[in-house]
């Protein structure tokens, strides 16, 4: 069942106005390279000696992969936890900020583990600048997400204390997420990997990161730690969801909707929901374990469009549509027993974004 149109229109105007605001506050902490960009790292070699700064090969890598964009999902869920509490979306800013650094930093290690070449409708830093240049970009990336959430202190009624739980709990995050992305590593060398096992894969990997960024925003808009765990509950099965819906829609979507081919996961041999169902379940197992098995660059277009064909003969994408759904019900459920807060429209936007996710079509 579809959301209010009208709750999900102001849900989009709501993630716009905070990604004005996280953009800003991502943009303060990248140092001005200058006026120059090199586009790659051949371009950026060929610069003459008095330009070449190693501070260029690294804040430039940065700035073209902060600026792809993307809708500042986790930074909103943030700021929308700290006035679900009664505090001011201006209190969680700096972490906000924070979070989607440590976001991006893992999207750029992920595309260096998947072999990406195209994010968000752009090349990837390893496409353009290698992978040794994109493992210091990520380092850059995680050394500024700490410095975000340090920044917080700053910030007038925010409590020393609150930001220092914030940061540990983003330490601890941060173990999570190597974690489920090592896990994800693992599994794509094994055939026999059980939902359970991949779903607690997921849980790691994305959906940890959604509860942080719930937690961190009660923290510090003024939550009780009851209150913070609470909301927090609303994240995991959320992260789940829309790691899943990623995985299908890169089966299904428009390409140029998309900003990536179709069926990249599928060329990267990932093991996705749908995979895993589908080596369970289908005759074709066989078949599909040589196409992911197969190096990306000898993957051909009609290998990739023979996969998905197995995973809809299998009804694996139904399965994992079906799984999305019940992790959203779940999402909800979690949300709906929270306590009375100040803040019930940023209650209502958060009981949005569920539906927002599952409804989206890049």
């Amino acid at each position: 069942m579809r959301a209010d149109p009208g709750r999900i229109a102001r849900l989009e105007a709501t993630i716009r106005e905070h990604a004005v605001l996280v953009n800003g506050a991502l943009a303060s902490y990248l140092p001005a390279t200058g006026g120059t960009f090199a586009k790659s790292l051949a371009e950026y070699l060929a610069f003459s000696e008095k330009r070449l700064r190693p501070s260029l090969a690294v804040y430039e890598p940065m700035r073209h992969v902060v600026e792809a964009g993307g809708k500042r999902i986790r930074p909103t869920l943030c700021m929308l936890a700290c006035e679900a509490v009664g505090g001011k979306r201006e209190m969680a800013l700096p972490t906000a900020a924070g979070i989607e650094f440590l976001h991006t930093f893992t999207l750029v290690h992920d595309d260096i583990m998947d072999k990406d070449l195209v994010r968000r409708g752009r090349e990837t830093v390893g496409a353009l600048w290698g992978d040794e240049v994109a493992i210091t970009v990520g380092d850059g990336l995680f050394a500024l997400a700490f410095k975000a959430v340090a920044a917080n202190a700053d910030v007038p009624g925010v409590p020393p204390g609150r930001v220092f739980r914030v940061m540990e709990g983003a330490a601890e995050t941060s173990l999570l997420l190597a974690q489920g992305q090592t896990m994800d590593l693992l599994m794509a060398h094994r055939a026999d990997v059980p939902i359970d096992e991949y779903l607690e894969m997921i849980r790691l990997k994305t959906g940890v990161l959604l509860e942080f960024s719930l937690a961190a925003g009660a923290t510090l808009g003024g939550g009780t730690k009851e209150d913070a765990e609470a909301i927090a509950r609303f994240g995991a099965p959320l992260g789940m969801a829309f790691q899943i819906k990623d995985d299908v829609l890169d089966l299904v979507a428009d390409e140029k909707r998309l900003g990536k081919p179709v069926g990249s996961d599928i060329r990267s041999g990932k093991r996705t929901l749908m995979v895993v169902h589908a080596m369970a379940e289908s005759p074709d197992a066989g078949r599909l374990a040589e196409i992911l098995e197969k190096p990306a660059a000898k993957t051909t277009d009609a290998e990739v469009r023979e996969g998905i064909r197995i995973l809809e003969r299998a009804g694996s994408i139904r399965f994992a549509e079906e799984t999305a759904e019940r992790f959203l019900s779940e999402s909800k459920n979690a949300l709906a027993k929270l306590p009375a807060t100040p803040g019930g429209e940023a209650l209502e936007a958060l009981a949005t974004v569920a539906d927002y996710i599952m409804h989206r079509d890049r």
